[in-house]
């Protein structure tokens, strides 16, 4: 069993996503977002035991304690790195620094690693899917209208309550009217009017 597992994803020489996770063995996760991802910060959560189960089975079945990172000589330049490293319950600790300029031929590592995030959950703090929300202030004389790229109607109602100065309580109107396509860090307010 392992006692944690630290994920960390590095910089590129572009939009690459930057940002740490790790989960230990009671499910506790602590994910830290540096750069180009849609959660910035330092955030919490718990995943189940049964997921907690489900990374330990991965670990066991891919056999990272004894697998031996071997790149080849043909690598690319200006690429991020992915760094895993597991603490066991034994006390024996394991990292790989799996560089993703070196050229592979088995992409198993790979698979590895992402599988471990979609196990713990990253995603919705990375890279989620993101709507385009048109929301309007019910009142029929001159309404606030905003569009918004958010990952919920929630969150998009939020972004623009914090955005309204006005002290009284503002019903909205929200329509989610489609899917945005561009990387966006973050929550945004794309155009507001009158």
């Amino acid at each position: 069993m392992f006692e944690y597992m630290k994920l960390q994803r590095t910089m590129c020489f572009g939009t690459c996503p930057v940002y740490s996770v790790m989960v230990d063995n009671e499910g506790n996760v602590n994910y830290y977002g540096e750069m180009f991802v849609y959660k910035s910060g330092e955030h919490h959560w718990k995943i189940s035991m049964r997921k907690v189960k489900q990374l330990n089975d991965l670990i066991e079945d891919f056999g990272f304690k004894s697998f031996i990172y071997e790149p080849g000589d043909e690598f690319i330049t200006d690429q991020p790195s992915c760094i895993t490293t597991i603490k066991y319950s034994d006390g024996e600790t394991k990292e790989i620094n799996h560089y993703y300029g070196h050229v592979l031929i088995d992409d198993s590592l790979t698979e590895f690693e992402k599988n471990i995030e979609r196990i713990i959950g990253t995603k919705k703090y990375v890279n989620p899917r993101l709507y385009i929300y048109q929301m309007e202030e019910k009142i029929p004389e001159s309404p606030i209208k905003y569009i918004v790229v958010s990952d919920s109607e929630k969150e998009a109602i939020d972004l623009v309550e914090k955005d309204c100065f006005r002290q009284e309580l503002i019903e909205w109107r929200v329509q989610k009217i489609g899917i945005a396509a561009d990387n966006y860090y973050g929550p945004a307010i794309i155009m507001k009017g009158v």
